[in-house]
């Protein structure tokens, strides 16, 4: 399995050549986009989906939204130049064994087709754009498909908590059925422009994110609180981040509000976004930590969650799962 994180990266080794068995799930989203190939393997068991390759890329697309919400021509073309890197994997792998969705940063932006056109010419297949609500779904499909045994199936209700670039989504299900879901305009990228846009890691600056992603969270918290959930799981980012730092302390993989209380401490002890250092935490992480812990922060209060363990599976194990429906993932 490789990580390929630029096109010039790319351009310089072989690529792969894959065949019907394998199958592509490309996700746009607001910070990152994603590649996710696999092989469907057959087995007297049944079918299994195995991971063969992951390409990442930082594109921030949420970033590039102006105070219209129109892209501006530098992040499209980021976007495409990222797409032209995608198009080199996907052009041995058949059309009907390839999504390809856009998330957040592209349901608000203004001029999307703009964009949408240009990606046309460059991949197999064209963009699908998910609602909110078929984020939030797909996004606990993933979850329900990689994490939640049997037993759980039958008795326990789940909520699940994505945070991604441009938006959250909160869902609460039961076995494999979403039983409620919202995607909030609420993200990592676009709030860390909104907040923290002097680099400087302010308790002030904190206090205003958190209170801004209450204010919005409060909307639909009623809804939630009232619908009850026996566990609570992430799968996003900044929750991959929190359970990072505490696999490095050799301390158990589950997210509390006091271990939030405590991060946060020390990100306004590092006073700006270049000077971040904590144990565990990945580089590529840290230019939209705080406004993404600041989020999960208002989730946590918000909807009194005592803890929180890390998914998984998300939204491209959900895709995968719609494309294969008959297959484990492993």
């Amino acid at each position: 399995m490789t990580d390929i994180l630029s096109q010039n990266q790319a351009l310089s080794k072989a690529i792969p050549q894959y065949d019907e068995n394998h199958y592509a799930v490309v996700d746009l989203g607001s910070n990152s986009f994603h590649l996710l190939i696999t092989q469907v393997i057959v087995t007297p068991s049944g079918k299994t989906i195995k991971t063969v390759n992951k390409v990442k890329q930082k594109v921030r697309l949420a970033a590039g939204l102006d105070n219209d919400n129109l892209l501006t021509d530098e992040a499209i073309t980021r976007g495409l130049a990222c797409l032209k890197n995608f198009a080199l994997y996907l052009n041995s792998i058949p059309v009907n064994n390839i999504l390809i969705v856009a998330t957040a940063a592209l349901r608000i932006a203004k001029n999307n087709q703009v964009f949408f056109d240009a990606a046309k010419k460059i991949l197999p297949k064209e963009i699908k754009l998910l609602s909110g609500e078929q984020e939030a779904k797909t996004i606990y499909a993933g979850v329900a498909h990689t994490s939640i045994s049997t037993t759980q199936q039958s008795a326990n209700k789940q909520l699940v908590l994505d945070i991604g670039g441009a938006s959250t989504e909160i869902i609460v299900g039961l076995g494999c059925t979403a039983k409620k879901v919202v995607s909030l305009d609420i993200g990592c990228v676009s709030f860390i422009g909104k907040y923290f846009t002097d680099n400087q890691l302010k308790k002030e600056s904190f206090l205003q994110c958190i209170t801004a992603a209450t204010d919005i969270i409060n909307t639909v918290k009623d809804e939630f609180i009232l619908l009850g959930w026996q566990s609570a799981v992430g799968s996003s980012g900044t929750m991959q981040a929190m359970i990072e730092i505490l696999n490095q302390r050799q301390q158990p993989p589950i997210i509390t509000l006091s271990f939030l209380y405590e991060i946060q401490q020390i990100l306004i002890n590092c006073k700006t976004i270049d000077a971040i250092e904590i144990a565990g935490l990945r580089a590529d992480r840290k230019a939209v930590l705080a406004s993404g812990l600041s989020i999960l922060i208002a989730l946590f209060q918000t909807l009194s969650i005592e803890s929180l363990c890390l998914s998984n599976g998300a939204l491209r194990e959900g895709l995968l799962f719609e494309l294969v429906p008959d297959a484990k993932i492993l």
